[in-house]
């Protein structure tokens, strides 16, 4: 990413650049795999700005072929990898989604990208906004790359103007670093979401 690129995120929250990632993840499915419904992979992921973010991952894990495909029956894939809470439809769903075009393997590109957002949230976990800053860059950088290499239009960077906010004010030690963002329904970004039909 190029200086300019990465200034373009100095004053947006890690909520915002999630959602730019998000935006990028939609425009790659919807191009590479354009007759497949991708909305039970968005809901999952938008989801994520409305919830702490331990609890959007064990929601957005069930969309990551990665941990839904690992093992070859429900029975063993709900108990293994989501400890019993995983619903028979919804395993049914996403893995009939996945059909074709991707095994689960970790070197698949399809997996590569839909893991950019677990790699966000281990990143993010127990750090602070600065600290998180340089990774996160490299993964907006990937998502970036993959897209590039297909041709596929970056999302509009003037969509983020809403998740700026004021770097170096001082936070009182109650309060929440501003860096990261609020819970709030981000949904309207989502280009699978509010597509007209």
């Amino acid at each position: 990413m190029s200086d300019s690129n990465i200034k373009g995120f100095h004053n947006i929250t890690m909520t915002g650049r999630l959602c730019y990632i998000f935006m990028c993840i939609e425009r790659y499915l919807t191009t590479l795999y354009p007759e497949r419904d991708w909305t039970p992979v968005s809901k999952r992921m938008w989801q994520w700005t409305t919830h702490w973010w331990n609890e959007s991952w064990d929601i957005y894990s069930q969309a990551v072929p990665e941990f839904i495909l690992e093992f070859d029956t429900y029975e063993e894939t709900n108990e293994r990898s989501y400890e019993g809470n995983l619903d028979k439809d919804d395993y049914d769903e996403i893995t009939a989604l996945f059909r074709g075009i991707t095994d689960g393997k970790g070197t698949d590109e399809l997996c590569q990208v839909l893991m950019i957002p677990s790699d966000f949230g281990s990143i993010c976990e127990g750090s602070c906004v600065e600290g998180a800053e340089p990774l996160v860059t490299e993964l907006i950088e990937d998502i970036e790359s993959i897209l590039k290499k297909h041709n596929i239009p970056f999302p509009d960077r003037a969509s983020l103007s809403h998740f700026e906010y004021e770097r170096g004010k001082p936070v009182g030690r109650e309060e929440k670093e501003p860096g990261w963002g609020d819970f709030e329904n981000t949904e309207f970004l989502s280009i699978i979401l509010n597509k007209t039909t």
